[in-house]
């Protein structure tokens, strides 16, 4: 049975009418985007203008929706109804009202309602209610409706009691509302309102107990600058002020916020927060804007009540003492951090030049050198921020260095924090800067703040380091368009490792060690090679580094000289200087490559007689005969041929130093005399390509005979220049043919030498062994089993003990000997690997120079049989390198001509047949081209001299192919022939016309 139920009928509702705009403009006024906001914003203040006279519930219901709107968490609801009801309350309140009931009292009803926590609400409600009353009072009090002649004065009161009611309750609301009060006090002096307003703001401060809080104190300083003559609160400060020097105490705990259990005495009245904010407080910007900086040297002080703590001893007491303690909290110190980086970037020079205190230099130091550590990134965006500053003020980088390691600081700042700070400092330091870096740095190598001698040699190798740095980065703007003129720092730093390098100065504590001077003498070499690369400082700052040490020598200024000069030396090193003094008076009067070169020489040859290099002596005397041949007054062109051989000497003795230092000088004095090079001269560059690369050919070339001199720069850190090792232990398949059996042979012949070389070394511990059998009288238990070992057990006399020892230490020298006599071969070889690098620097420059000139052609078969003989990868490369650029360079009008010597033609027949034979030994591929090169540039040059020429060097090539095709051991690749007939092709048409 079906029963049916009632069916109720829906309620009817009521009509009414809903404002779609209106809605749309609510919903806007909360968007993320700031146009829609102000364009939401402005449509509803329109509607609120005189002209419009809105009625009074239109206004009350507009007020309540913008301050419900301000206590809702959605979007960016509180920016936009904040706007909106700032401007609405001034349109409504812009004139005067006189039949409305409706005043200020209702807008502060409405606001306290709509914005009221009744205690019901969840957490995130109620916070959200707080934070509507706060917006809500900033509203109000920038509308100015609290400030017009017909609002009663209680109505600002009573403003002011919600605001700090809320800032005592709610203390993590403490800082905004403080804000609040802080700013009006600016809005009122704009106003020009009368003193009481701020009067009563300060009255209410102090009577919830929030004067010595942050908030208070910002606000009493800003009432105290803004109504010079408004009546505050009196035994509330000394003085009157938060800022008097007699504050300091207090003023370091209310700034860093301690609790009440931690103050004492007369700051018991101080409120903390007890909420940690990771911004800083607005009451630190308004504290520091009102500090001034004084002269610290200055002694004499204001005894007036209105002096006020200045910036240094505000820094010192509250930030430095305060926040940077010891016993400070890491959020503390986050403050301090964000201090020391707003100064840095916001804050004058004279400020900045203060904030490197010693507890915050000390925190920053141990927090950059661990990076797990709370604060480090931090500390590193500290550290950026110095940079960023230097990099746009260059006179601050002599701040920061002294700050960070002067006495406050650490001397080896960037080797204890792992960092580059210090180094990129005084890169981007201007010459202003430098000039009192510099001398901060010559004390640290003077006192490098320890007694312990390994620390301090540790130290001063940091200092010298960053010294050379400086160097570095700034001769290069000797190349460069630049205002800045580094010259007097460059030698001011330079002068410094004269003092300290080689005279035994009295006053460093502890005394500077052997090696510490060596390594400032190895510092002056790499200065100087980096000084060498600038045009600007090449020819001056070497000639002052010597004349500074001739000069202290003399006047023993800085202690005993280290370096015993005899009387023949003496004379010598006189006559150097003779030179040299000329050579500047002509450097002055003309502009010319070789006086340059020529000082440059001269004061590098006397610096090596001054480190103490016995070769430097003869190089002197041999010097002034080149410099009288090319420079002195009896100068004959036709007469310049042995001093120009005698100069290719020298500078071959200095390239064979393993120093970048001699290596740019020789480069650069070469390049000034390449094109007076004779056939002498380049015979001996050509007899160093020659030699073996091995401990045979070091001996031919310096006729060492093993006797073990070491070179004087071998211990150099920044200057030597060292060949490769994997160059020269894994490149010697360069040799290798260009076909794959004669790379499959290769490989073999490495291998049985490999296999050979492994064999050697077993027969050599073999024989090692045996002989110390012999010595013993023992043998290998191996190759005698049945041995008995009761012959070990003997007893033996004295005699016998004495003998077996000098067995023993017979064995062991021997031993000893082999194991140095392989070390030599090593050393050899790598010497003689640097010497042909450098000579191939040389014999490129001369080819850039003097490519046109026949007798280069002379360096084509000794660099086709370098790459081709060479075991090292590197210099077989480089030979190439230096050919290809040298038939490159030999072009149309640049091509060598044949001169009118009867023998010259015939000459350059042979040279072009012994290329050809060059191209029939088995070598790389780059072998073949680099001969293919070679032997057309002699092609061109016979044909340039006379076009009947082709028709021989076509024999010549047909004699060449015949050699391929008939015999087998010419190993000559097909683009021999192919380079050959492109170049027929082309060359055709001219040689018909």
């Amino acid at each position: 049975m079906a029963f049916n139920r009632p069916v109720g009928r829906k309620r009817r509702r009521e009509p009414y009418n809903v404002d779609i705009k209106l809605v749309e403009i609510y919903e806007d006024l909360a968007s993320e985007k700031d146009e829609i906001r102000l364009r939401a914003a402005q449509g509803l203040v329109s509607q609120f203008t005189p002209d419009k006279s809105p009625a009074e519930e239109q206004i009350k219901k507009t007020l309540q929706r913008l301050f419900r709107g301000l206590c809702s968490s959605r979007k960016a609801a509180r920016i936009g109804f904040s706007i909106a009801l700032t401007e609405v309350l001034t349109q409504v309140f812009s004139v005067a009202r006189e039949s409305s009931e409706f005043g200020v009292a209702d807008v502060l009803n409405i606001w306290e309602s709509q914005s009221n926590a009744t205690g019901s609400e969840t957490g995130q409600e109620q916070r959200d209610h707080h934070f509507g009353r706060l917006f809500g009072a900033e509203a109000i009090i920038k509308s100015g409706i609290l400030f017009q002649p017909s609002t009663p004065f209680a109505e600002w009161t009573k403003v002011l009691d919600l605001i700090l009611d809320l800032a005592h309750k709610k203390t993590w609301l403490r800082e905004e509302c403080g804000w609040i009060i802080y700013r009006c006090v600016y809005d009122l002096s704009a106003r020009q309102m009368d003193a009481t307003f701020v009067e009563a703001a300060v009255e209410r401060v102090c009577s919830y107990e929030l004067a010595r809080s942050p908030e208070g104190v910002a606000v009493w300083l800003a009432v105290k600058d803004m109504f010079p003559t408004a009546e505050l609160p009196a035994k509330v400060w000394k003085h009157d002020d938060p800022l008097d020097p007699k504050e300091r105490g207090n003023l370091a705990k209310i700034m860093k916020e301690s609790s009440a259990e931690e103050n004492d005495g007369e700051n018991k009245g101080s409120k903390s927060s007890g909420v940690w904010n990771s911004k800083l407080h607005f009451a630190w910007d308004a504290v520091i804007s009102r500090t001034s900086v004084k002269d610290a040297s200055s002694k004499t002080k204001t005894k007036s009540k209105s002096s006020r703590l200045s910036f240094v001893d505000f820094w010192t007491e509250v930030v430095d003492n305060g926040l940077f303690a010891s016993s400070s909290s890491d959020e503390r110190k986050y403050w301090g951090f964000l201090l020391f980086h707003k100064i840095l970037n916001e804050g004058s020079l004279q400020q900045a030049n203060h904030i490197f205190t010693k507890n915050l230099v000390r925190c920053l130091t141990n927090q950059l050198a661990v990076e797990d550590r709370y604060l480090h990134r931090m500390a590193a965006k500290a550290a950026k921020a110095i940079q960023i500053r230097v990099s746009k003020e260059p006179i601050f980088a002599a701040v920061a260095v002294r700050g960070l390691m002067g006495s406050n600081g650490v001397v080896n700042f960037d080797q204890v924090t792992k960092t580059k700070t210090v180094e990129k400092l005084v890169a981007d330091a201007n010459s202003e800067a430098l000039t009192e870096i510099v001398p901060l740095f010559e004390t640290l190598l003077k006192n490098p703040g320890t007694t312990d001698e390994k620390a301090a040699a540790s130290n001063r190798q940091f200092v010298a380091g960053i010294m050379l740095n400086i160097v570095r980065a700034k001769a290069a703007t000797g190349n460069a368009e630049s205002d800045e003129d580094y010259q007097s720092v460059l030698e001011q730093i330079l002068f410094i490792f004269v003092r300290f390098a080689y005279f035994m100065d009295s006053t460093p504590e502890p005394a500077l060690t052997q090696a510490t001077q060596e390594l400032l003498r190895n510092r002056i070499n790499s200065a100087l090679n980096s000084l060498l690369a600038s045009r600007k400082y090449a020819a001056t700052i070497p000639y002052a580094v010597v004349r500074q040490i001739r000069d202290g020598a003399k006047s023993k200024e800085y202690g005993k000289f280290i370096i015993n000069i005899d009387d023949k030396l003496d004379e010598s090193v006189k006559t150097a200087f003779k030179s040299l003094k000329k050579l500047s008076s002509k450097e002055k009067k003309e502009e010319n490559p070789s006086i340059a070169a020529f000082k440059l020489l001269y004061s590098l040859t006397v610096l090596q007689v001054y480190s103490g290099d016995a070769d430097a002596v003869s190089m002197l005397d041999e010097l002034e005969f080149c410099y009288g041949k090319f420079m002195g007054e009896e100068n004959n062109s036709e007469d310049t041929s042995d001093a120009s051989d005698a100069l290719v000497e020298i500078l071959l003795s200095f390239a064979s130093k393993q120093s970048q230092l001699f290596r740019r000088m020789s480069e650069q004095v070469f390049g000034a005399f390449a094109d007076q090079v004779t056939e002498n001269g380049l015979e001996s560059l050509i007899s160093i390509l020659e030699a073996k690369e091995s401990l045979a050919g070091q001996q031919e070339m310096f006729d060492d005979q093993g006797d073990g001199d070491e070179d004087d720069d071998e211990d150099e850190e920044d200057d030597v220049e060292m060949v490769d090792a994997e160059d020269l232990d894994s490149d010697v398949e360069v040799v290798s043919g260009g076909d794959a059996s004669e790379s499959e042979s290769d490989e073999e012949e490495d291998d049985d030498e490999g296999e050979e070389e492994n064999e050697e070394n077993a027969a050599e511990i073999a024989e090692f062994e045996a002989k110390l059998a012999a010595a013993l009288g023992t043998h290998r238990a191996d190759q005698d089993p049945n041995a008995s070992d009761s012959d070990s057990d003997a007893d033996m006399n004295d005699d016998e003990m004495e003998e077996v020892d000098e067995k023993l230490a017979n064995v062991f020298r021997a031993r000893h000997q082999a194991a140095s006599q392989v070390k030599d071969k090593k050393d050899a070889r790598e010497n003689m690997v640097n010497f042909k690098n450098r000579v191939l620097d040389l014999l490129e420059i001369f080819v850039k120079k003097c490519h046109s000139r026949l007798l280069a052609m002379d360096l084509l078969l000794p660099l086709l049989r370098l790459a081709r003989r060479s075991t090292v990868k590197q210099i077989a490369n480089k030979a190439n390198s230096v050919l290809r650029e040298y038939t490159k360079l030999c072009k149309g009008n640049a091509i060598p001509k044949i001169s009118g010597d009867d023998n010259a033609p015939e000459a350059v027949w042979e040279l072009l047949r012994a290329i050809h034979k060059e191209a029939g030994h088995s070598g790389p591929p780059a072998h073949t081209t680099a001969c293919s090169q070679a032997s057309l540039l002699v092609v061109k040059v016979l044909v340039a001299h006379d076009k009947a020429a082709i028709a021989d060097v076509v024999d010549v090539y047909a004699a060449t192919r015949k050699g391929q095709l008939m015999s087998s051991k010419c190993h000559i690749q097909p683009s021999f022939f192919t380079d050959w007939n492109n170049w027929c092709v082309s060359a055709s048409k001219q040689l018909k016309n």
